[in-house]
């Protein structure tokens, strides 16, 4: 229904920002679970966002390790896989899909439009180091201040290349890697993890990036194992 919450838990991928983007324009609320918080802190925000459904992927949930999490899950929310979505995706819906592409401003007027400033968002989740995972919900509002804010500080362009590694269930890495290229019209490139010390300043190079959102730590150990003309464009 309208305004319902939906679990992502989803690493930054394209799959993680289509997902939060058609659940936008459907009219419900992505909460972005904090897949390293353990099984306890998973389900406890899965209880405080009255959650039915969580979005996941396949690939993502082997190579994370995270079979014993996901069996914890079932019990309690109806776990969906992209995978098997995009396997019903009939040709009817693709057609559908794509005469809404072109008639999309008029389209997300009549389904996503109606939402107000100050609607949520999105959820996130603090690291629950003082007890149990506590709930922060983001307004539209909220995010597009964050951005706004960001740019006063740092000068930004379309031309730019951001590279975002950092995990979406973070505000950093969802309001500032994430949802601020798109909203200036930045080119964007995901990596599913920041702690790739050695690959990331090879594909930093590789794409020409322009941009990279980190903590100081992550930037330290990047800078210590790239090579000199790696960051050449940063």
């Amino acid at each position: 229904k309208d305004g319902e919450h939906v679990g992502l838990l989803l690493p930054n991928s394209n799959g993680m920002l289509v997902t939060f983007m058609a659940l936008h324009l459907h009219g419900r609320i992505p909460v972005m679970l904090n897949f390293s918080a353990g099984e306890h802190g998973v389900i406890s925000a899965v209880e405080t966002s009255q959650l039915r459904v969580v979005y996941t992927s396949r690939v993502f949930i082997e190579k994370a390790g995270l079979d014993v999490l996901v069996s914890a899950l079932e019990g309690h929310v109806q776990v969906c896989y992209l995978e098997d979505l995009r396997d019903q995706i009939y040709m009817y819906t693709k057609i559908k899909g794509k005469i809404a592409f072109y008639f999309i401003n008029s389209y997300y007027r009549h389904n996503g439009g109606k939402r107000k400033p100050d609607d949520e968002a999105v959820v996130l989740f603090t690291s629950g180091s003082e007890g149990d995972p506590k709930g922060v919900v983001l307004s539209h509002r909220n995010i597009v201040a964050n951005c706004e804010q960001i740019t006063s500080r740092v000068e930004f362009n379309p031309q730019d290349v951001v590279l975002n590694v950092l995990p979406t269930f973070h505000a950093f890495g969802l309001t500032g890697a994430t949802l601020l290229p798109l909203y200036f019209g930045m080119k964007l490139f995901f990596y599913p993890s920041p702690l790739h010390y050695r690959v990331i300043p090879e594909i930093a190079y590789d794409i020409g990036a322009t941009v990279l959102f980190g903590t100081n730590t992550f930037l330290y150990n990047y800078a210590i194992h790239a090579h000199p003309y790696d960051f050449y464009k940063m």
